[in-house]
């Protein structure tokens, strides 16, 4: 009986260490500012400029006028890698209402990243 009671405490015991470790990696970070959303890492993965220039002037133009300051900060002044990028139109900050995918698409947001980096708001 003891045997089967030590067994099951060292059964619980494990399960207890495996539950309290997570269980998952941390992203390593690589190719990352630090500091970004893993679910929003990655290059950018459209080169249309012209219809992300589009989905520029339909939705960000008005609070950064040409990608500079205005209601919104500039664009420009302080390039943002794309992970904060997407990261800011999805869940927005301060001032900025965050844009869903039934409003930016996630091809339209992958083509504004092609835009905003064709005019160096992009690092």
């Amino acid at each position: 009986m003891r045997v089967i009671t030590v067994a099951l405490w060292a059964l619980v015991l494990s399960g207890a260490l495996i539950a309290c470790s997570g269980g998952a990696e941390e992203p390593s970070g690589e190719g990352s500012s630090g500091g970004e959303d893993a679910t929003y890492a990655g290059p950018i993965a459209s080169t249309d400029v012209a219809h992300g220039k589009e989905v520029f002037a339909a939705n960000c133009d008005d609070c950064h006028p040409d990608g500079e300051e205005d209601v919104g900060p500039s664009l420009t002044a302080d390039p943002h890698t794309p992970a904060d990028l997407r990261k800011q139109v999805r869940e927005g900050s301060g001032k900025m209402r965050p844009f869903p995918e039934k409003r930016v698409s996630n091809e339209d947001l992958e083509a504004l990243l092609a835009y905003l980096a064709s005019i160096n708001a992009v690092k």
